[in-house]
């Protein structure tokens, strides 16, 4: 079966616990442990392919990848990625977090996990990343090739264009929702991540088309195009598309990396 979001859906809508094989089930993380999660899920996206110029790192499935990353500093300092030399006991609390039902432990020894007693190998490592990344709405897409070089710039490019703005933290977010849902924090704690940050975008939708349909209505207000409905999809196309001066430039990018 192909893991995607398409496959998934029945299962996130819901925020129900999905069944990879008999012996792992993987449960979306909830707002309980949203600190951890953000600590540990970096070790599930590092792009590889186009972060690393060494063809024997580019040809290594993403868990072997991990374990040849383990406690390798040099590796860390010349990628420029912070603890990725921890990622890989991050990625085993991450399958910890995600997998309730199976015991999951490390082989020191071989340095193989295990879910249970089913041996995680690079394809259900693989799949596993999949299903946790669409289960938590990670904005992360494995399929996707992006230049490293370019992801930084178009990141640095993103924070420059908000640094004017005041950025909220997890706990702006809880107080916001808290007060806009009337509910308490015990009730957030046990909302999904996933479910948390779309309820979140939701509200903001709402609020926006409330006030921009009051101005219009009242006739002080109009608008060059329609005032989008606060039900429409929270899906985005392109995150960077704020910052994306000339797509062509970054295409060129990505190919002249694979030449």
């Amino acid at each position: 079966m192909t893991i995607n979001k398409d496959a998934l859906l029945p299962y996130l809508i819901y925020n129900q616990p999905y069944v990879y094989s008999e012996k792992i089930t993987l449960y979306p993380v909830t707002m309980k442990d949203i600190v951890l999660f953000q600590a540990v899920s970096p070790s599930i996206t590092v792009r590889k392919n186009s972060t690393f110029r060494d063809k024997k790192i580019i040809k290594m499935p993403y868990l072997d990848f991990l374990l040849y990353s383990f406690s390798n500093e040099a590796l860390e300092e010349a990628s420029g990625i912070p603890n990725l030399s921890n990622y890989y006991g991050y990625a085993l609390q991450l399958l910890q977090l995600c997998c309730r039902d199976g015991e999951v432990k490390l082989n020191h020894q071989t340095g193989q996990i295990a879910i249970g007693e089913e041996i995680i190998t690079p394809q259900i490592f693989d799949d596993l990343r999949r299903i946790i990344i669409l289960q938590n709405d990670m904005d992360f897409d494995i399929d996707e090739f992006l230049n490293y070089d370019t992801e930084q710039r178009l990141l640095k490019a993103q924070k420059a264009s908000q640094k004017n703005d005041r950025t909220a933290n997890i706990e702006d977010y809880i107080d916001s929702l808290v007060i806009a849902m009337n509910i308490t924090e015990e009730s957030v704690m046990k909302m999904t991540i996933r479910k948390f940050y779309r309820y979140i975008r939701r509200y903001q939708l709402y609020e926006n088309y409330r006030i921009a349909k009051t101005g219009e209505c009242s006739g002080m207000v109009s608008f060059k195009e329609p005032i989008q409905h606060w039900m429409t999809s929270l899906d985005e196309e392109d995150r960077y598309q704020d910052v994306k001066a000339d797509e062509n430039t970054i295409k060129g990018k990505i190919n002249d990396a694979n030449t």
